[in-house]
């Protein structure tokens, strides 16, 4: 796995506080139908208040390396990780 990456990202952007992440997650649910983890809507969240491409690129190497560490394949992982980041900024 790339933990400079993921060091990057976390370093990145302001602190999300646990309460706004359980939100997040019940609505990414209720409106897209997606389940995500916390970690995963952390991100999510941080790419929605600043849209950018570089920073949504990011966030799918960040995302796809997640998955990745929960045994999904690097492709299935890498597909995941555009269709979720494409889904929620769509």
């Amino acid at each position: 796995m790339n933990f400079n990456l993921a060091q990057r990202l976390k370093k990145e952007g302001e602190y999300v506080p646990s309460f706004l992440i359980k939100i997040w997650q019940i609505r990414i649910k209720e409106k897209f139908g997606l389940e995500v983890d916390s970690d995963i809507a952390e991100v999510l969240i941080k790419i929605i208040h600043e849209r950018s491409t570089w920073k949504t690129s990011r966030a799918e190497k960040y995302i796809a390396m997640l998955l990745r560490a929960k045994g999904e394949k690097k492709e299935e992982a890498e597909k995941r990780a555009r269709e979720i980041v494409k889904t929620i900024l769509g």
